[in-house]
């Protein structure tokens, strides 16, 4: 499942991006091509397919030297797949394949394809260094001069609208006809293209994943057949069958294969279909799942759209309340010091997204909130200013985590003299003389208070490989992160477990709900006040400690340069705060503090832009948002429908989300409340 528990979509590698290459002469080398994620129709005529040996994503290519044939004399260009053993070998350019036909001709006559013996990629969780460029097949038109190319990311958009033309049976090579209950959850990540497909081979159902190629001997040429991951593929698909040789899972087990091209009595159909795929609306590069079975018939059983709506927040309720009492558990475990842990937990698992949940909560176990309270108690009892004790706080976290420079052989700016430039020159040396000077501090502080941790016998500090940097926008680095949790922690006015809970429950004392989750959200966001200090003149500019790690651009602007920025303190108060103060009234019996977390949580502005939810939406609400002049929502008509104006809260958000993750996800559709 490509999205973690809150719809935030999970990306398997870093994806790198190309600009194209300008058209060369066909004798000369040429460098990798760019990529670009899905097809259009405007670019079909020239796309051929760009994928690693494992990758389901159909990525397209445009080749440094493009010799489409398109007369009816056209020579039969075998088909290769072109083998870069390392990324930066060049390759040959090869005349991209034609199928030789007439003007005559109503069907594509495919040519032989010659096997090469390619070692099959191993499953990995790292990006593979073997290219296959796998050629698109161009199929001749009737009436027009540009022939019509079909590429692997049409072939997905194919599978995915299902819009087969009327009376077309489906039927496997081996002859067994098929119905597709549903075609499956596109995987956006390594493995099979289409999860948790429902097909019916000759009116006997099968669940199972569906594996797409242009050509059935991609599935060898890929490294399938050695391939756990592929074991549980029912149906291959691909435009031509090309290979006699049979395709067997790791497991040993020969899913039936599907080849389109057979099953079209003309190229005409086949285009139709591809043009009706593309204007389906599906993009597989950026909504990366498929809707359901039972999403179509929802307006059968819900005509009412606020009662549907109702239904929707009910289950973001549910999903509240079942995060509520894993902390009313936590609290009701360990009455003295729970509640307060359990927070901590949530709170910093809350700052590392996706990626970074694991190490974030295992590091608030190897630093409690019980030992960050018994340090600042110390701290200001010697009533260290503000800034000495945010550095302080730094050093224990960023070392507890294993983020120091030392800790991860970065080399640090010299600070061991003052550099003597001029101009702009002596401006950046005098910032990086200043990083080093605190850096060092840094290190310094962490050395001598790691001896007291150690001292213990219990303490087990993290290391720089637990933590995924990957994929992560500059604000969002865990060394950046850390940073505004010192802050977070040095402005609190409590001086104990019990003080926390009742300064935090005193943020729902407003006179209003709304009122409350503004008073909450102001209270986590970090933003960098102390810029005279050595802390906040480091991070004002960077987020890592490593001499490029420098925020700029957009990254550097506005809301975007806090620590710990407005969206994020908002998914922390829905996610972690006000489910956490459910659970903690309901333990300790307080029905007001119970009825206000709710309240609030009721009406909390809708949360950022999210992929899953978005896509969901899409799904549910498909047939009032293709007919919006026929609603009437809150008592007025409605002329436009987005799902901007359906998802105001994020209590519906949320509702969105349980329902994907509790039913879409598991397939567990006969249960759907929304059936």
């Amino acid at each position: 499942m490509p999205y973690d528990e809150e719809g935030r979509f999970v990306y398997p590698v870093p994806a790198h991006k190309h600009k194209p290459k300008e058209t060369r002469p066909a004798k000369e080398k040429k460098s990798r091509a760019s990529q670009k994620n899905i097809s259009t129709p405007e670019s079909a005529s020239s796309a051929q397919v760009a994928i690693p040996l494992d990758s389901p994503t159909p990525n397209q290519v445009r080749p440094a030297s493009q010799a489409l044939a398109t007369t009816p004399d056209a020579p039969v260009v075998p088909l290769f797949p072109r083998i870069a053993s390392d990324p930066s070998e060049q390759v040959e350019d090869t005349p991209q394949p034609v199928l030789a036909s007439t003007t005559k001709s109503t069907r594509a006559q495919v040519p032989h394809v010659q096997e090469l013996s390619v070692t099959p990629a191993q499953p990995s969780n790292e990006l593979p260094q073997i290219e296959v460029l796998t050629p698109a097949i161009t199929l001749p038109e009737e009436q027009s001069e540009q022939p019509c190319i079909i590429t692997e990311g049409d072939l997905a958009l194919l599978w995915n609208a299902q819009k087969w033309p009327e009376g077309l049976k489906l039927e496997t090579t081996a002859g067994q006809q098929i119905e597709i209950i549903y075609r499956g959850r596109w995987s956006g990540g390594f493995g099979p293209d289409f999860k948790g497909a429902i097909i019916a081979f000759n009116g006997a159902l099968q669940r199972g994943d569906v594996e797409l190629h242009l050509k059935t001997s991609g599935w060898r040429s890929h490294g399938h057949q050695q391939d756990p991951r592929y074991n549980n593929v029912i149906l291959q698909v691909m435009m031509e069958h090309d290979s006699p040789i049979a395709t067997l899972t790791e497991a040993g087990t020969q899913p039936p294969l599907l080849a389109l091209l057979p099953l079209f009595p003309n190229e005409e159909g086949l285009g139709q279909a591809l043009e009706q795929a593309r204007r389906s609306g599906t993009l597989l590069g950026s909504l990366s799942e498929s809707e359901g079975p039972c999403c179509e018939r929802i307006a059968e059983h819900h005509p009412d759209l606020e009662k549907l709506l109702g239904r929707i927040d009910e289950m973001g309720q549910q999903r509240f309340q079942e995060r509520a009492e894993e902390y009313e558990a936590d609290c009701a475990a360990e009455p003295e010091n729970g509640p307060a842990q359990a927070l901590w937990a949530g709170l910093l698992e809350a700052l590392g997204y996706s990626q970074n949940k694991i190490p974030f909560r295992r590091l608030a176990t190897a630093f409690s909130f019980a030992n960050v309270l018994e340090l600042e108690r110390t701290a200001r009892r010697r009533s260290e200013p503000f800034e000495e004790r945010v550095m302080t706080l730094e050093a224990v976290l960023l070392g507890t985590a294993g983020l120091l420079p030392t800790q991860r052989q970065i080399h640090k700016p010299k600070s061991d003299q003052m550099p003597l430039f001029t101009g702009v020159e002596r401006v950046e040396s005098l910032e990086n003389w200043a990083a080093g000077d605190y850096v060092e501090e840094l290190e310094r502080r962490w050395n001598w208070l790691e001896r007291q941790f150690r001292a213990t016998g219990t303490f087990a500090p993290l290391r720089d490989r637990d933590w995924t940097f990957a994929r992560l926008r500059p604000p969002n680095h865990p060394a950046r992160r850390l940073a505004g949790l010192a802050r977070l922690v040095a402005r609190l006015p409590a001086h104990d477990e019990v003080e926390l809970l009742e300064w935090l429950s005193g943020k729902l004392d407003n006179p209003t709900p709304e009122e409350d989750c503004r008073q909450l959200v102001t209270a986590f966001r970090v933003g960098l006040d102390d810029l005279e200090s050595e802390s906040g003149q480091f991070w004002m500019r960077r987020f890592d400690f490593a001499p490029r790690a420098l925020m700029v651009g957009d990254n550097a602007k506005g809301a975007t340069a806090d620590l710990i920025g407005p969206d994020r303190a908002a998914d922390m108060v829905v996610n972690i705060v006000l489910p956490f103060l459910y659970g903690y009234a309901r333990d300790k019996r307080n029905a007001g503090l119970e009825a206000k977390s709710l309240a609030a949580y009721r009406v909390h502005p809708k949360l950022g832009t999210n992929e899953l939810v978005e896509n969901i939406a899409r799904q549910v609400f498909r047939y009032w948002l293709e007919k919006p002049d026929e609603l009437i929502l809150n008592g007025k008509p409605l002329k436009k429908l987005t799902t901007g104006r359906l998802i105001e809260t994020a209590c519906r958000q949320q509702g969105l989300i349980h329902l994907h993750h509790r039913f879409c996800a598991a397939q567990d559709y006969s249960t759907c409340p929304l059936h």
